[in-house]
């Protein structure tokens, strides 16, 4: 869609073309079409299609004249989401045979070859052990998950990314993937010529728990208390830090609005290579945990031979 209306194609026409394109899309297009013709915007007939993050960002575009230059960003994102996706499945397809096949090994040494040591007389409990710590530490971080997850839920939108963006190995990504969604819509309603009062209260109109009206509701609360904006964004760690650095150059508003474009830009960059060092870091480090998995495997096997060996 992004494509094809900057190539100079209206509305209209690049719904009929998609129809054409993606026949797999038809139903989404047609559904699209009634809300235009009915006199409502392009963004009402994707309500309920798309997530509410996506949904205000295109809504927010769509409003101020920025449809466009959206779409194609939200589906650059969304093509490279998918090519990501594809290269994990790649990267994790060895490691996790290697699991399953480990998995079977477990299942082999308890069904058949813990029955046949017992036959011979040798006492297989002493490596037992080694499960049973096992599936301890294993229940310890399940407990541990299990109660953060709990905790998770009882959280404010806001608090919830703030939680994302503090994740080990995988925090840095939704910093990052939030920065740009924030200084994106910032760009557009600065451009717009909002100042910052003006930008709370068109975020408050949102629906109610989503991110931007939550992002807008705290704002102005900050406001009103007569905070300092630079320490709302201090606050939080999906808001950069340049923020306060832009804001504070004393620009003219379309000017400040340019250079979040700018900014998003480079946040996106800085987020798909971050996504790549990640997916490349997974295999090594499931490798590892096989290892790690092998070791324990064999020690369940040899320990009880030692011990009798040793014993007699």
């Amino acid at each position: 869609m992004g494509d094809l209306i900057y190539s100079g194609f209206s509305l209209r026409q690049s719904l009929n073309d998609i129809k054409i394109f993606f026949p797999n899309q038809r139903n989404i297009c047609k559904k699209i079409q009634k809300e235009i013709e009915m006199g409502n915007t392009f963004c009402s007939g994707l309500e309920g299609l798309i997530n509410h993050d996506t949904y205000n960002q295109l809504f927010i575009a769509e409003k101020f004249g920025f449809l466009p230059r959206s779409l194609k960003e939200i589906g650059l994102l969304w093509e490279k989401r998918e090519e990501q996706r594809r290269k994990l499945v790649g990267v994790l397809l060895y490691p996790v045979m290697l699991l399953i096949m480990l998995a079977g090994l477990s299942i082999a040494i308890h069904f058949l070859w813990q029955p046949q040591m017992k036959e011979l007389g040798i006492n297989t409990t002493a490596g037992n052990k080694y499960s049973i710590w096992g599936l301890f530490v294993i229940g310890f971080f399940l407990l541990i998950i299990s109660y953060e997850l709990w905790g998770y839920t009882r959280l404010s939108t806001l608090k919830r990314r703030q939680k994302l963006c503090r994740l080990p190995l995988v925090g840095t990504l939704f910093k990052e993937y939030y920065a740009y969604y924030i200084t994106f819509n910032l760009a557009i309603l600065l451009k717009e010529g909002m100042n910052i009062k003006e930008i709370y209260l068109f975020l408050k109109k949102f629906e109610k728990n989503t991110f931007l009206y939550e992002v807008g509701n705290e704002l102005g609360d900050n406001l009103k208390k007569g905070n300092d904006i630079h320490k709302f964004i201090a606050k939080y760690d999906f808001l950069p830090s340049e923020i306060s650095l832009f804001l504070q150059k004393g620009k003219v508003l379309s000017l400040v609005g340019e250079e979040f474009f700018f900014f998003s830009e480079i946040i996106y960059k800085r987020l798909v290579i971050q996504i790549n060092r990640l997916i490349e870091m997974i295999q090594p480090i499931l490798f590892v945990i096989i290892a790690i998995l092998i070791v324990i495997t064999y020690l369940k096997m040899l320990t009880p031979i030692y011990s009798n060996l040793g014993g007699g």
